[in-house]
């Protein structure tokens, strides 16, 4: 078996049916790759959508309660049996040829290589004014066809040999919110030697009509995450600046978000910026208060003592059901992006901050027990392959999809 594509899914029934069909129809041998639809505890019927397609391809349903797209992918990467391991999103719909393009990457015998692929928005999202404005949001950074930047990875179309993967021990699950587990794991391989390529024949079109208070949800969530993740790389100075959370940059953020000088003129401004049309007044209203929405989650998780927002972030499901957090139905897909200029998705930057992070990650490792690189494999891929874990109590499931 050459690849397993995991698809992470929550309460995304119908989408997602799409993005198996897509992948039903690769120009890539049928007996050398298997769809795993990692579901992080839908309720809307998609395992059995899941059970009652008739497929040439084995696809294999596993579940877990709702504990986020971290412990999806985990789940995902446990139930792989491919060398090679590609992420997709449950809205990412593929074109024929992307599990061919990806495996040029991977010869026998290939090591510490991931690729990155990329994606288009579908023009048949383009529905409502906030999906409108944001086509104005062009991303416009260069990127190297080899050596890409960590700072270049997201997850919605990724790839990885699974035993790198299971070597740097998974997706963090401290991440229980949206955003920055794909950097964070990107850093992580990047540590080990794994060397990124970006491939832009690797594609598919994004399906996810998103509006402002969607996405304003999930940018409160990368909020919180980004604290949790600056926290877990020492305070590091410049992966401060880049998130844009930095002590000496706060002051500022706060006058512009959380008094009453900006923001209410936005608020007054945009429905009228939409009645007329003005797509360009619209998207830079849109920025702004998306900006304010992840300034909330910043301002908040701030507040809280380092080793409470660590213990709470490890507990997943069971500890957000007693907070009475709520997510959005699909948080399984990274927006296109919905800022521009900011750093908050592509940043021209991110390249400039690689080695003072992947020093940090290295102090990380050292700090929890060593290097990583004398202990043995075993150990290492525990935190995927453990079972009876504190962080993976939910049950898993797997099942075969008739036909496969």
């Amino acid at each position: 078996m050459e690849i397993s594509a995991v698809i992470s899914t929550y309460n995304n029934r119908d989408v997602l049916l799409h993005t198996i069909e897509a992948l039903l129809v690769q120009e890539f041998p049928r007996d050398q790759y298997e769809i795993i639809v990692a579901d992080d505890g839908s309720t809307d019927g998609t395992a059995e959508m899941v059970r009652a397609l008739d497929s040439p391809i084995p696809i294999r349903h596993a579940a877990q309660a709702h504990r986020g797209l971290s412990a999806a992918r985990n789940l995902g990467l446990r139930t792989a049996r491919g060398r090679v391991v590609l992420f997709l999103d449950s809205d990412f719909w593929a074109t024929p040829t992307l599990l061919a393009a990806h495996h040029e990457h991977y010869p026998p015998g290939a090591r510490r290589i991931a690729v990155q692929g990329v994606w288009q928005t579908h023009p048949a999202t383009l529905v409502n004014p906030f999906m409108r404005a944001r086509t104005l949001n062009r991303d416009l950074t260069p990127r190297r066809r080899q050596n890409l930047s960590p700072y270049h990875v997201t997850g919605r179309n990724f790839s990885m040999l699974r035993e790198e993967l299971e070597d740097v021990g998974g997706s963090d699950e401290g991440f229980t919110g949206y955003g920055w587990e794909d950097l964070d794991l990107a850093l992580r391989m990047s540590a080990r030697g794994v060397v990124f390529h970006f491939e832009p024949r690797a594609t598919g079109q994004h399906y996810h009509v998103e509006t402002l208070p969607g996405v304003c949800a999930k940018l409160r969530q990368a909020g919180a995450g980004a604290v949790y993740f600056w926290r877990k790389y020492g305070r590091s100075h410049r992966l401060g600046l880049f998130l844009e959370i930095h002590p000496a940059l706060l002051p500022l953020k706060w006058l512009v978000y959380r008094t009453p000088f900006f923001m209410p003129a936005l608020r007054w401004l945009l429905p009228r910026a939409e009645a007329r049309g003005w797509l360009p007044i619209q998207n830079e209203c849109y920025t702004e208060l998306i900006w304010e929405a992840y300034y909330d989650g910043v301002f908040a998780a701030l507040t809280r003592p380092e080793r409470a927002l660590r213990a709470s972030a490890s507990l997943a499901t069971a500890d957000l059901t007693r907070r009475g957090h709520q997510e959005p139905d699909d948080n399984h897909g990274d927006p296109d992006p919905p800022v521009h200029g900011h750093g908050l998705v592509q940043d021209p930057r991110r390249h400039e901050h690689d080695e003072d992070v992947v020093q940090a990650e290295q102090r990380v490792r050292v700090a929890q027990g060593g290097s990583g690189e004398n202990r043995d494999p075993q150990e290492r891929r525990g935190n995927v392959q453990r079972e009876g874990h504190e962080r993976r109590r939910p049950q898993q499931i797997s099942d075969e999809v008739p036909g496969s």
